[in-house]
């Protein structure tokens, strides 16, 4: 198996407005097979994560990231073969408040 590895930071624009953790041209460039996501560590706030069927409660049903604090997803976990980044989302306690993540993907599946 051949993997590549993606890396991306990103800041929330206006705390209380969820946004997809990755969007790209390609379904394909969405899907990996896991991924560790951790907050800035300047945050000064909470950072929320969470799917697509929770999004409008975001920040009561979301999983909430302290500055520095990380969260992994492995496909495994959830007996998938892919997680698809385009189906999570972010918000944050206070604007410009971000993430950074490092995912696997499996390539040329």
């Amino acid at each position: 198996m051949e993997i590549g590895i993606i890396t991306a930071q990103r800041a929330v624009t206006a705390a209380g407005t969820p946004e997809k953790l990755k969007e790209a041209p390609e379904w394909q460039d969405n899907l990996v097979i896991a991924v560790l996501i951790r907050a800035n560590e300047d945050n000064t706030g909470l950072i929320y994560i969470t799917d697509a069927y929770r999004v409008a409660d975001i920040t009561t049903q979301g999983y909430a990231l302290s500055p520095g604090e990380t969260l992994e997803l492995d496909a495994s976990q959830f007996q998938e073969y892919t997680i698809d980044l385009a189906h999570y989302y972010i918000d944050a306690a206070v604007s410009g408040d971000g993430i950074r993540y490092v995912a696997v993907m499996e390539l040329g599946f």
